[in-house]
């Protein structure tokens, strides 16, 4: 790993929301290296908590391994891409024996979005419904797209996007980690410019607040991340408090120089 690293700022929150007995979201992140993960499980009586805290901690020990390595010069985007996708899979392998393995654990699983920064871009791969999103200049947008029946629908045109808001589709999850022995990781790569603000997320976000709304919270509270990590949290319960929320922000201060080498 190259030794420019950007600088940046990165906090996260997860709460159990207000419908439900336990947390089966799980985070981790590491400022110094630019990398964080999180993670929504699914499956009966905790199951799910098992499968996003294996996946969190599996990916990060392998991202933390990476960034912090002294190897000799960069590795290239398409590797560092591959690296990601790669123990993102190796995690899916991991939940799937541990589903095999004991009883109390059959049919866990859980979504993943995974996050590195090496020089000036970051770099992604996600599993399932949770999201990734950038906010530049005052807009916000999704970086990854949902693997979900609603998305399926909204892609096979039955939807807008606004109509699937209302729609009266079963919340259905269509890729996983622990659904299957293989499992297709979708990967970005995304250049980042300096004030950048990432949004990593569970759908106990978005089910609950619009990306208007949370563009509104990032904007008022931009230079505070804890306090819009907590606004973001306390709007979904305010406004219903559905599901587990969590969020991982990440503020890119400031962009490696490399003139003048």
């Amino acid at each position: 790993m190259s030794d420019k690293r950007a600088r940046l700022k990165i906090t996260g929150c997860t709460d159990t929301g207000l419908r439900r007995k336990y947390n089966q979201d799980h985070i981790g992140y590491e400022q110094s290296l630019g990398i964080a993960v999180l993670a929504d499980g699914m499956g009966g009586h905790k199951a799910g908590e098992v499968a996003a805290r294996m996946a969190v901690e599996s990916v990060l020990e392998k991202l933390h391994k990476l960034a912090s390595g002294k190897s000799s010069g960069s590795i290239t985007g398409s590797r560092l891409l591959e690296f990601v996708s790669n123990t993102i899979s190796d995690s899916n392998t991991e939940i799937c024996q541990a589903s095999d393995a004991h009883e109390e654990c059959k049919g866990m699983g859980t979504t993943i979005v995974a996050a590195i920064v090496e020089g000036s871009h970051l770099y992604a791969g996600h599993v399932g419904d949770s999201r990734l999103y950038l906010y530049r200049e005052q807009v916000l947008r999704r970086v990854t797209k949902d693997h979900s029946l609603v998305q399926n629908l909204i892609d096979k045109g039955f939807y807008t996007e606004q109509e699937a808001l209302n729609a009266s589709v079963g919340h259905v999850v269509t890729r996983a980690l622990g659904s299957r022995t293989e499992v297709e990781v979708d990967t970005r790569r995304v250049e980042m410019e300096a004030k950048d603000v990432f949004l990593i997320c569970s759908d106990g976000l978005t089910d609950m607040v619009s990306d208007w709304q949370i563009a509104e919270v990032i904007n008022d509270n931009v230079m505070d991340l804890d306090k819009t990590a907590r606004e973001l949290v306390d709007l979904a319960n305010k406004y219903g408090g559905k599901d587990n929320i969590s969020v991982i922000l990440l503020l890119v201060e400031d962009l490696p120089q490399y003139q003048d080498e």
